[in-house]
């Protein structure tokens, strides 16, 4: 119970146009299979939609040392590592069949009050199942802000964008900064570490942008920034390689 392993094949709506997995579909496998084990751990979504509580993720820590190609399979795992104050952790790898640990991440998650949104203590959960592995000797870490004077451009949130929550999907996001690079980046880069803050909620009717500053060739700081408010829903660092 304190580890679960899925045995999975990247399938053809799983990969970028260079046939390998998808960041979406790496960060959606990430949360599936996470949000699965607290079902099966008896937090899951259901269990604490009774306790009138949901489930956010915080934080991510993603690295990543080649992508499955369409039609590998690989070996998904996943299992909490203990919790402080207010987050609970955990961590995911993907294995390959040589055994091969091709990517890991580490997620840390927060439990809030689905009337007043605020953050539940985790302590209040007891006899929480534990697994002392880890794949980082860190935990996901706080994430600067990104400087530019560039004019955003913001576009609305769109239907396909909001989750059951009804807020703005946390894998959206990412594929907003995805996006926000050109045709011919993606052709001469690869992302292959990314770290994010999760920072506050998006909603339909809000209109969102992409933030970014460049501190290197490889390294890259974004956010998504609500044109209500100035708001930085989330903040991210990413590092790129060159494409080979």
């Amino acid at each position: 119970m304190n580890i679960l392993r899925q045995e999975l094949t990247t399938k053809s709506y799983f990969v970028n146009r260079f046939g390998k997995l998808s960041t979406s579909f790496l960060f959606w496998q990430i949360q599936e299979i996470a949000w699965k084990h607290a079902e099966m751990l008896g937090v899951g979504f259901d269990n604490l939609q009774q306790e009138q509580s949901f489930w956010v993720l915080s934080r991510l820590l993603v690295k990543i040392k080649r992508r499955p190609a369409w039609g590998e399979k690989f070996t998904l795992e996943t299992w909490p590592t203990g919790s402080d104050g207010f987050l609970a952790h955990r961590d995911i790898r993907f294995i390959d069949e040589s055994g091969d640990h091709i990517i890991k991440a580490t997620t840390s998650w927060l439990i809030l009050d689905l009337k007043t949104k605020r953050i539940l203590r985790f302590e209040n959960f007891r006899d929480f199942p534990f697994h002392d592995e880890r794949v980082f000797e860190e935990f996901a870490g706080k994430v600067i802000s990104p400087k530019s004077d560039r004019e955003l451009i913001f576009t609305p949130v769109l239907f396909n964008e909001i989750d059951v929550n009804q807020h703005f999907n946390s894998g959206r996001y990412l594929e907003r900064i995805i996006d926000s690079y050109s045709f011919d980046f993606h052709e001469k880069h690869e992302l292959t570490e990314f770290e994010i803050n999760f920072a506050k909620e998006g909603i339909p009717g809000d209109s969102l942008a992409v933030k970014k500053q460049l501190l290197d060739a490889e390294n890259h700081l974004c956010s998504v920034v609500r044109q209500s408010d100035g708001a930085e829903l989330i903040r991210a660092r990413l590092v790129w390689k060159p494409r080979r």
